[in-house]
């Protein structure tokens, strides 16, 4: 029997990507889950409305919005963690509460805006802090006694021995937190600040974007010289790096000039691949990899 080899003309119509498409694709691959993948494309391309007079940014209800929009994110990362054999346990303080995802002896405790049935888990209060008086900052450097001698007013109600009286009742506070907990001793506390950034003319981010952000920035330097490791992590939106400004390459630099000490890391994210670097850190650790920044 003899076969008689034939030509085949398969003619297939190409497949082509627009930007979005291999946007959409590359963001999926970063992530561990395609739903985290999404709502980082949503937390990246979300932008606040046009400036109100009077009315700074983060004031108004985008905050909040904002906000929402980052905890399904950590929502979604405790589904994961679940799905790849973590333990779940709860813990709250202070009416806030968070999610214990456990692998071996390492743990992340993360965001959470569910109010759990049941609180299952305690760790020490120190470690979930998130308000931190100004007295309380000043007493450990430089110390009252010192704050009064050397910073108050010569005159006026605030001079002397009632300089403290300033900052009485006032604290500095974190938008939330992360630990990375290892044998029960707690190996990394993260501050998270959240911070978006709009531009009412389609070109300039507005001059208000950096206020609060750079005051926090100042004020994270003091809070983490009391614990082993403390880390800021800035969670902004993608306007930082789609218009004109100078507070996208600033908070890197000082990013950068923090890494120099040992006391302190800080790290700026808005876009994607910001986003699924720290998420992957994160993720790589609890599973018993390194620390890789």
């Amino acid at each position: 029997m003899y076969w008689t080899k034939t030509r085949l003309d398969i003619h297939v119509a190409p497949r082509y990507f627009t930007p979005r498409d291999l946007g959409v694709v590359m963001a999926n691959s970063l992530f561990p889950s395609e739903e985290m993948a999404a709502i980082a494309r949503e937390i990246e391309k979300f932008e606040a409305s046009e400036s109100i007079a009077k009315t700074g940014t983060g004031a108004r209800r985008e905050g909040s919005d904002f906000e929402g929009l980052v905890a399904t994110l950590w929502s979604e990362f405790v589904k994961v963690l679940a799905a790849r054999g973590a333990s779940l346990s709860w813990l709250g303080d202070s009416g806030r509460f968070w999610s214990r995802l456990a692998i071996g002896e390492r743990a992340l405790i993360l965001p959470s805006r569910q109010s759990p049935q049941e609180l299952n888990h305690v760790l020490p209060r120190s470690w979930l802090r998130l308000r931190f008086p100004v007295r309380e900052i000043v007493a450990r450097f430089p110390g009252e006694a010192e704050a009064i001698l050397r910073y108050a007013p010569t005159d006026g109600p605030y001079s002397g021995e009632s300089y403290p009286k300033m900052y009485q009742g006032l604290s500095t506070t974190f938008d939330d937190l992360i630990l990375r907990e290892e044998s029960g001793v707690l190996r990394e506390k993260i501050l998270l600040e959240y911070k978006t950034a709009k531009s009412s003319n389609g070109r300039t981010i507005d001059g208000n974007a950096h206020e609060r952000l750079s005051f926090q920035i100042m004020q994270y330097l003091e809070v983490a010289t009391a614990y082993t490791k403390c880390s800021l992590v800035v969670i902004a939106n993608g306007a930082f790096a789609r218009y004109i400004n100078k507070y996208h390459v600033s908070f890197h630099t000082q990013a950068d000039r923090l890494s120099n000490f040992a006391y302190f890391n800080m790290d700026f994210l808005c876009t994607v691949q910001e986003y699924a670097r720290f998420i992957t850190r994160l993720l790589t650790w609890v599973e018993g990899g390194n620390e890789n920044r």
